[in-house]
């Protein structure tokens, strides 16, 4: 889908309702490419495991150290 976006008097824009909803985050990331601008949507967990020997966990929005205990526990399978 592309849209139209208005920035307003300061320097706010809105993204659409659809998106918002879609992606359930209030924030992002804006990158400069050489096409023009890029918005990537920041969420708040992001699992990914490369092989068999190593288990990466990224929280871009931070997380309670408590959770991340958790987290990393169910990691390395001891829960």
């Amino acid at each position: 889908m592309i849209t139209t976006l208005k920035l307003f008097g300061t320097g706010q824009i809105t993204i659409p309702k659809i998106w918002r909803e879609k992606y359930k985050t209030d924030r992002y990331i804006a990158q400069e490419t050489p096409q023009g601008l890029l918005l990537k949507p920041l969420v708040e967990e992001l699992f990914y495991e490369d092989n068999e020997d190593y288990f990466g966990i990224n929280f871009p929005l931070g997380i309670d150290a408590k959770d991340l205990a958790l987290k990393l526990k169910e990691a390395n399978g001891t829960i």
